[in-house]
């Protein structure tokens, strides 16, 4: 069964948390497992964190959990409303999509006129009720 959840919020630092507990608790109760929920909320902070610092106005996550698969979606859109702070150390920034690639199965970064696109899919498992699995919503 396809399972799909979607939020748009502005592109504010401080909302980058609420992204984070939006994933965690559509994962939880899609029954994923734990170190699969880990790795997508992972991944999820350092694409909103990433948008936040060179995106649009606008971000909007989707998540698809189809069978086995987890897509993770993330759009910014609208007028540009970040610039990169020039007096930041090179080293600093870059980070977060090679954590990204490496969590993920499969990344895709669509760019356009009006904003980015980022997907990325991995595997999971999901609980299925049996009496002794562990229950990732406890």
């Amino acid at each position: 069964m396809r399972q799909r959840a979607v939020l748009t919020l502005p592109s504010r630092a401080a909302l980058v948390a609420s992204v984070r507990d939006f994933t965690a608790g559509a994962l939880r109760r899609w029954r994923v497992g734990t170190e699969e929920q880990d790795a997508a909320v992972l991944i999820v902070d350092e694409l909103a964190a990433n948008a936040v610092l060179h995106g649009r106005a606008e971000t909007t996550l989707q998540l698809d959990l189809d069978g086995d698969t987890l897509r993770i979606a993330l759009t910014d859109f609208g007028a540009r409303a970040h610039v990169a702070d020039p007096d930041v150390a090179p080293d600093e920034h870059g980070r977060g999509m090679g954590i990204v690639e490496r969590l993920a199965d499969h990344v895709e970064i669509r760019p356009g006129r009006n904003g980015c696109r980022v997907l990325a899919w991995l595997r999971v498992r999901q609980f299925s009720g049996i009496a002794g699995e562990p229950n990732p919503a406890a």
